[in-house]
């Protein structure tokens, strides 16, 4: 009797690289695989060949460049981009071959091409653990399926080493030709390179038998003298496509309340894959759980503002999904900028529209995740650091007052605020003065004084045209601090810095204060 057997094949063994992000985010490369490196003319490539022998001979691997560089030549332009491969040359751990003159000529028209591979095997010897051919297209030249390339991958794969050649395209192109369309499958995969146009460039890995439910992965690069292909130094390499990991399609909602968090929930749900959590303790979790999302929502009414921060600053070293906030109210710029410091990619506030939101989202998701910021040292733009030390619960006298308003006129960052001229008879002047403290934000840098019979506030950050919804909650404390009196004699009169800085220094001036 026969049975059929049953094949389970283990996972291939991998070798790095060298290219630490390649194999940082992909394992490296199989061992005992032959490589394309595939791209227009230019050094990335004989980099990449040089930096995967100078990974193999600093393991102590037995290594061979095959070249059309001279020996002085080839190891001077290694040390140049930051692989010094001398002495590995010295002590035998690195073979170097290099081509004739005329090899490509004589080999193409060979008719035993197999006797190019047997000098080639003479001349480095057993034991390789690693094979560079820089420029492969050497080899692999002359349109489709040559003899002499089909020599070459025959010999490649009787050897135990993994293999790397390079293969120059023309121009802008990325893949390659249609004449060696064969490669492709005659491989185990391509480094395609690509250059762009912000001076990196990006490598994707694309293998021979793809992977059921995983795409090619693309990796930005920059190419730098004495370190060879790293990852960029730049906010570009943590473009969406850098990050691996992450599913654009899942998103992750934390919905803090808010008026709309229904109909926001609702949206979500249909536009994205969408986990949704209320607590951002319990967003922290979702993330930890290993979870792909591409995307977080916060959504939070304005008084909830901070617990998005907070969520934000929590959330942002443990994902590479793109953060973005959004919320039916106006919320102040000061609370915009906390927000894209704590790691947020952007910010939305004040009648949401869902199309331009899920546009925000999926370009924030296609741009990818950016790093919190922190302040610079000795950085005076926090508005925290702008609080008089003599502030009474927001209350400062008419002197401290003008010299704040002076002081953040002065800082570009700072100098966009608005003061309201409060004026109520209704109201003693020293009432009227606590009720407002009572309603700004001492933390955001708001303060009050009182000046005669009138009252002046500072509202850090905030714009005229965000301000009718505090307008109208103001108005309706100060009407319970009276008693519940109507208001018809309360008059704001709403003054917006830098656009209406010679009404307040004249409001300033007026009420016997220096004018800054």
């Amino acid at each position: 009797m026969l049975c059929q057997g049953v094949s389970v094949s283990a996972a291939p063994e991998t070798v790095r690289s060298g290219i630490a992000p390649l194999d940082e985010r992909l394992g490296g490369l199989e061992r005992g695989g032959t490589y394309l490196v595939v791209g227009a003319p230019g050094p990335e490539k004989m980099v990449a060949a040089m930096q995967f022998v100078h990974e193999g001979v600093t393991n102590g691997e037995r290594s061979l460049l095959v070249t059309n560089q001279d020996l002085d030549g080839v190891l001077g332009v290694a040390r140049a981009w930051g692989f010094d491969l001398r002495e590995a040359w010295e002590r035998g751990t690195l073979q170097v071959v290099g081509f004739r003159d005329d090899f490509e000529l004589r080999a193409i028209r060979s008719i035993a091409p197999e006797e190019v591979l047997e000098e080639l095997d003479f001349l480095a010897g057993p034991g390789l653990s690693r094979i560079a051919v820089d420029p492969g297209t050497m080899f692999l030249t002359g349109g489709a399926k040559t003899l002499l390339g089909s020599a070459f991958l025959t010999w490649t794969r009787r050897q135990d080493a993994t293999v790397l050649a390079t293969f120059s395209v023309d121009g802008g192109a990325t893949s390659l030709p249609s004449s060696a369309d064969w490669l492709i499958h005659a491989t185990t995969g391509r480094l395609l390179l690509e250059k762009r146009n912000d001076g990196l460039c990006q490598v994707t890995l694309s293998r021979a038998l793809p992977e059921v439910g995983k795409r090619d992965e693309t990796i930005s690069l920059e190419l730098k003298p004495g370190t060879g292909l790293i990852q960029p130094e730049s906010i570009p390499s943590r473009r969406g496509v850098d990050r691996g990991g992450i599913d654009e399609g899942k998103l992750l909602l934390v919905s803090l309340e808010g008026e709309h968090a229904t109909d926001l929930e609702a949206w979500a749900t249909r536009s994205f894959d969408t986990d949704v959590v209320s607590e951002p303790f319990e967003a922290v979790a979702k993330v930890q759980t290993g979870s792909r999302y591409g995307g977080v929502l916060i959504h939070a009414p304005r008084r909830k503002v901070r617990e998005a921060v907070q969520a934000c600053r929590a959330l942002r070293p443990l994902t590479r999904a793109a953060i973005v906030f959004a919320s039916d109210d106006a919320v102040r710029s000061t609370d915009r900028i906390h927000i894209l410091e704590a790691g947020a990619d952007d910010c939305l506030s004040g009648g949401l529209d869902f199309r331009e939101l899920g546009l925000r989202i999926k370009q924030s998701i296609t741009t990818g995740a950016k790093p919190a910021l922190e302040p610079a040292d000795g950085e005076d733009a926090a508005p925290q650091s702008l609080i008089p030390l003599d502030s009474e619960g927001g209350r400062v006298s008419r002197a401290v007052f003008t010299e704040q308003v002076r002081r953040r006129a002065a800082v570009p960052d700072l100098a966009f605020f608005c003061v309201l001229d409060v004026a109520w008879s209704a109201l003693a002047i020293g009432d009227l003065e606590t009720a407002l403290a009572e309603q700004v934000r001492t933390d955001e840098g708001d303060i009050v004084t009182h000046a005669g019979d009138h009252c002046a506030v500072l509202l850090q950050g905030a714009r005229e045209n965000h301000l009718g919804p505090f307008l109208q909650r103001l108005r309706g404390r100060l009407a319970e601090r009276a008693g519940g009196i109507a208001t018809d004699g309360l008059k704001i009169e709403v003054l917006s810095h830098p656009v209406d800085v010679e009404r307040i220094l004249a409001l300033l001036g007026s009420n016997g204060v220096d004018a800054p």
